[in-house]
C-alpha cells in the first residue's frame, strides 16, 4: 500500500470497488440482487413510516373532530347536540352522526363548511362512492354535499352527518349536548372503532416485508463473495486494515445500492402527491398525511440505503474464503442460535394473541418477534445440522468409494454460511406462507355462518329496530318498501316464544297461507324464514301468526319493535329502497340491517385484516421466492466452476449429478421439513387462541412443494457442471 495515503488511497480504494462491481465473475448477478433487495428494503423502511403518518394523521383529525360533550366537560355552553347511530353498506357498517346547533354561530364539525339545513345530510366520498347502487344518497335527507379531508380520518373512510327536520328530531337529552369540537381522549366513531391498532400493523410490516427483505440483502451481498474473498486476500497481504477492505467493499456495492434506493423511493414520494388506493383493502392512503412526513419517509428509505452499505462491510469477511460468514462448528456459536431459537419460540407463545404479555397490542408485537427470531436463527441451525450430516456421508463415502457423497459431505461441512444462505428463503417463505394462512382463515364460528348466511341470502332479509311509530307511519313505510317485498313484525316477549307477525298480504308475498292469529310453528322449507328463526330466536322453528304490526299506544305501550322486510333473493334494490323508506317514516335513527348482522360485522373486519395480510404476505413471499432464485443462481457459478475440474478425474458425469444432489438437494429439503414443522408450532397460540384453522393440505402441499425444489434445484445444478466439464480448460487459477 507504500505510497499512497490519505485522500488518493481513499480515492483509490474506492474506484477499485466501483471497477469491481462492473466486471469479475457473477458481478450482474450480484448487482441485480443488491440492487432489487435494497429497492424492497427501502420500501418496507418508508412503508414503517408512513404508517407512523398515517396513523398521527389519524390520530389528529380524530381528535380534532371528537365532540366535547358537556358532561364530559362541565361549565362548558352547550352549542349543539349530537347523537351517534350505525347504519350498513355491502354489509360493512359506518357512523351516522345526528347533529342540531343550538345557536347561530356555532362552529360545524370539521369538514363541513356550514351546518346541514333541517332534512339534509353531508356523506364522506368513499361512502358516497360504495353506496351509489343502494342510492346512499338520499337515504338520510337531501344531498347537501361532501365531508371535507379535514373531518375524515383518511380519504377512505364512510362517514355521515344528519339533521333530522323538525317533525322528526330525536328527543334530545343532557348527555347528547355538546359545547364544540376537540378531544384530547375522543371516544372513537367512523372507522377509528374498527381501525388495526398502528403497532400491530407495524409489526406486520416488519415481520412480512422486512424480514424478507433483509434475507434477500444478506443472499445478495454475498453472491459471488469468491472474487471478492481473493481481493481481500491480496489486501491483507499488502498490509490493508478493516478501513481499506470497507472502502473496497462499499465501492462495489455504491452503484447497484444507489439505483435499488432511487427505484424503492419513487412509489415512496408517489404517496405522497397522489392518494393512493392499497390493493384489496378498500383502503386509501392519504397524501397530505405522507406528505408532512415525507422528510422522515426519506430519510428512512435512506437509512435503509445505508444500512445496506454497512452490511456489506460487515458480511465480508477477513478471513476464510468469504464461502461462510461465520464458523458454526464452533460449540459456542452453536449454543447461542439455538438459544435465539428457543427464545424466538417462548416469545411466539402468547395466550389470547398472553402469558408474558399485558394486552392485546403487546402480545401480537411479542408474537411478530417471536416469529422474526425464530425464523430467522433457524437456517443457522440447519446449516450446523448439515455439517454433522457432511461428516458423516464423507466418512461413510471414504468406505463405500463413492465420491459423489465424500465431495458432498466435505463442502457440506466446510461451508455451513452457503448452505444457511441457500435454506433460508425457504424457511422464511414457508413461514411467511403459513402465517398469512392462519390470519386469513382468522375467524369465530359464529362470524363464519353469518358470512355463509349473507352471501345465499343477501340483502332479502333486513331487520328493522325503531320506536314504536303510528300506523301512518308503518302503513307509509309499508307502500315506500315497494311490490313484492313483504313487512313483519317481530314480537319478542320474555315470558312466550318469539313470534313473526303480520297481514295477509305480506304472508302472500313470500307464497304462504295466511297462518291464524294465535301463532303456529312454521314447517316451511323456506330458508329465509327458517334462517331468520335462528339467528333472531335461536331456533329454525319459527313461530308465526297473522296480525297487524304494533303501533302506538299497542301491545302495552311497548318502546321499540322490531320489523323484518323479506324481499326475493337477488333483489338488488332492496337494501337501499328499504333503508331509504326506514329513515323517511320509522324516526330519526332506526337501525336497519342484514341478517347476522352483528356478526357479519365482525367476519367483513377479519375478512379487511386478512386481505391486509395477503398483501403484505405476497409482497414478503415475492422476496423470499428472488432471494431463492438468486441463491440457488449464485451457487451454481460457484458450484460448477470448483466442480468442473473433477470431470477429468472422475471420467463421467455421474459424480456431478450426485455431488449435487447431496450438496444442494439434501438441506433444502430438510429445511422444507423443519420450516413446516416450525412454522405449526408457530401456529399454535392462533389456532387455539386466536380463532385461525390449521390446513393440513397446505401443510402437505408445502412439504411437497419443497421437495420438489428441492429436486430441481440439484438436477439443474448437476446439468449445468455437466455443461461446464465439457467446455473446461486448465487455467492459471
Amino acid at each position: 500500500m507504500g505510497r499512497l495515503s490519505g485522500r488518493g488511497l481513499t480515492r483509490q480504494l474506492t474506484a477499485m470497488g466501483l471497477r469491481a462491481s462492473k466486471g469479475g465473475p457473477g458481478h450482474r448477478l450480484r448487482s441485480l440482487a443488491l440492487a432489487l433487495a435494497t429497492a424492497f428494503l427501502c420500501c418496507a423502511a418508508g412503508t414503517a413510516v408512513i404508517t407512523m403518518a398515517a396513523d398521527s394523521a389519524e390520530q389528529s383529525h380524530a381528535q380534532a373532530r371528537a365532540p366535547r360533550f358537556t358532561g364530559k366537560f362541565p361549565g362548558e355552553r352547550a352549542v349543539a347536540h349530537w347523537r351517534e347511530s350505525g347504519d350498513t353498506v355491502g354489509g360493512l357498517q359506518h357512523s351516522v352522526i345526528f347533529v342540531e346547533p343550538l345557536t347561530p354561530g356555532a362552529s360545524p364539525p370539521p369538514g363541513l363548511s356550514a351546518w346541514p339545513r333541517p332534512g339534509e345530510a353531508v356523506l364522506s366520498p368513499a361512502l358516497a362512492t360504495a353506496g351509489q347502487r343502494e342510492g346512499i344518497s338520499h337515504r338520510y335527507g337531501r344531498d347537501a354535499g361532501r365531508i371535507s379531508a379535514e373531518g375524515l380520518t383518511s380519504p377512505s373512510e364512510r362517514l355521515v352527518y344528519v339533521r333530522p327536520t323538525a317533525a322528526k328530531s330525536p328527543e334530545w337529552d343532557e348527555t347528547m349536548e355538546i359545547s364544540g369540537f376537540g378531544d384530547p381522549d375522543p371516544t372513537p366513531f367512523g372507522d377509528s372503532i374498527g381501525v388495526v391498532d398502528a403497532d400491530a400493523f407495524m409489526a406486520a410490516v416488519l415481520g412480512f416485508l422486512g424480514l424478507p427483505a433483509a434475507v434477500l440483502t444478506v443472499v445478495a451481498l454475498r453472491c459471488g463473495s469468491a472474487a471478492r474473498d481473493r481481493r481481500t486476500a491480496l489486501l491483507d497481504a499488502l498490509g490493508g486494515t478493516w478501513r481499506h477492505r470497507a472502502l473496497v467493499c462499499v465501492g462495489e456495492a455504491l452503484w447497484p445500492v444507489g439505483a435499488g434506493a432511487l427505484i424503492g423511493t419513487v412509489p415512496l414520494v408517489t404517496a405522497a402527491y397522489t392518494d393512493v388506493a392499497v390493493p384489496l383493502t378498500d383502503y386509501t392512503l392519504s397524501a397530505a398525511a405522507v406528505r408532512a412526513w415525507l422528510p422522515a419517509v426519506l430519510l428512512g428509505a435512506a437509512g435503509a440505503a445505508a444500512g445496506v452499505l454497512v452490511a456489506s462491510v460487515l458480511l465480508h469477511r477477513k478471513r476464510g474464503d468469504g464461502r461462510s460468514p461465520r464458523t458454526l462448528t464452533e460449540g459456542r456459536v452453536k449454543r447461542r442460535y439455538a438459544l435465539l431459537c428457543a427464545l424466538g419460540l417462548v416469545l411466539a407463545m402468547p395466550v389470547d394473541l398472553g402469558p408474558l404479555a399485558p394486552d392485546y397490542r403487546v402480545s401480537i408485537v411479542q408474537y411478530a418477534i417471536g416469529i422474526v427470531l425464530t425464523l430467522a436463527t433457524l437456517p443457522t441451525l440447519i446449516a450446523w445440522a448439515m455439517t454433522a450430516l457432511g461428516l458423516r456421508l464423507a466418512g461413510r463415502s471414504i468406505a463405500k468409494r463413492y465420491p459423489g457423497g465424500l465431495i458432498a459431505g466435505r463442502w457440506l461441512h466446510a461451508y455451513p454460511g452457503v448452505i444457511a444462505r441457500l435454506v433460508v428463503a425457504v424457511v422464511v417463505g414457508l413461514g411467511l406462507v403459513s402465517q398469512v394462512q392462519l390470519w386469513v382463515s382468522r375467524t369465530t364460528v359464529a362470524a363464519t355462518e353469518a358470512r355463509q348466511t349473507f352471501d345465499a341470502l343477501g340483502d332479502s332479509v333486513l331487520i328493522i329496530r325503531s320506536r314504536v311509530q303510528p300506523a301512518s307511519h308503518i302503513k307509509a313505510f309499508q307502500e315506500d318498501t315497494g311490490q313484492g317485498r313483504a313487512v313483519f313484525a317481530l314480537l319478542q316477549d320474555r315470558q312466550e316464544p318469539a313470534v313473526l307477525s303480520g297481514p295477509c298480504a305480506s304472508w302472500k308475498a313470500v307464497r304462504l297461507p295466511c297462518p291464524p292469529p294465535r301463532s303456529i310453528v312454521l314447517r316451511d322449507g323456506d330458508r329465509r324464514l327458517s334462517e331468520l328463526g335462528r339467528w333472531e330466536t335461536g331456533t329454525p322453528d319459527l313461530r308465526i301468526a297473522t296480525g297487524d304490526i304494533p303501533t302506538t299506544g299497542a301491545r302495552g305501550g311497548i318502546a321499540e319493535i322490531k320489523l323484518v322486510v323479506i324481499s326475493r333473493p337477488g333483489d338488488a334494490s332492496a337494501a337501499g329502497t328499504v333503508r331509504e323508506a326506514a329513515y323517511r317514516h320509522l324516526g330519526t335513527a332506526p337501525l336497519v340491517n342484514v341478517l347476522a348482522g352483528a356478526q357479519l360485522g365482525g367476519a367483513l373486519l377479519d375478512e379487511t385484516i386478512a386481505n391486509w395480510v395477503t398483501l403484505l404476505g405476497l409482497g414478503g413471499m415475492l422476496m423470499a421466492a428472488l432471494a431463492a432464485a438468486f441463491s440457488a443462481l449464485a451457487e451454481f457459478q460457484v458450484f460448477g466452476s470448483r466442480l468442473a475440474p473433477v470431470g477429468v478425474l472422475a471420467g463421467d458425469t455421474h459424480v456431478f449429478r450426485s455431488t449435487a444432489l447431496w450438496y444442494l438437494s439434501v438441506p433444502i429439503g430438510v429445511a422444507g421439513c423443519a420450516g413446516a414443522v416450525v412454522s405449526a408450532v408457530l401456529g399454535y397460540p392462533m389456532v387455539t387462541t386466536g380463532g385461525a384453522r390449521w390446513a393440513p393440505e397446505l401443510t402437505a402441499v408445502t412439504v411437497v412443494g419443497s421437495t420438489l425444489l428441492a429436486i430441481c434445484v440439484g438436477l439443474a445444478g448437476g446439468q449445468g457442471v455437466v455443461a461446464r466439464a465439457r467446455s473446461w480448460r486448465p487455467g492459471a487459477d
